[in-house]
């Protein structure tokens, strides 16, 4: 198996580290009381939760929790950053 170079080992870190964050949005969608698509939101948090588990295990193996987090922390200060900022506009 070919081995990874350090820009796709980044590539990849950043899909894991948009994947909890996904989660995450979509965990706090989850008590949303429409039911079509309080359904939707279940199923991808379903989904989430069983790629993450899986991510995990193969994360304390190779290491490379820490950074994962720390993308992790990054993308999310973002998404809240551009979540206030579309609600300003939205509210003008």
């Amino acid at each position: 198996m070919k081995q990874l170079t350090p820009e796709e080992t980044i590539d990849v870190n950043i899909l894991i580290a948009m994947n909890k964050c996904m989660g995450e949005i979509a965990h706090g969608l989850q008590f949303v009381h429409r039911q079509k698509l309080k359904q939707k939101i279940k199923h991808v948090i379903r989904t989430v939760d069983v790629y993450e588990k899986e991510i995990d295990k193969q994360l304390e193996r190779s290491g490379s929790k820490d950074a994962i987090e720390t993308i992790y922390d990054c993308i999310m200060d973002l998404v809240l950053e551009a979540k206030e900022s579309a609600i300003k506009k939205y509210k003008v």
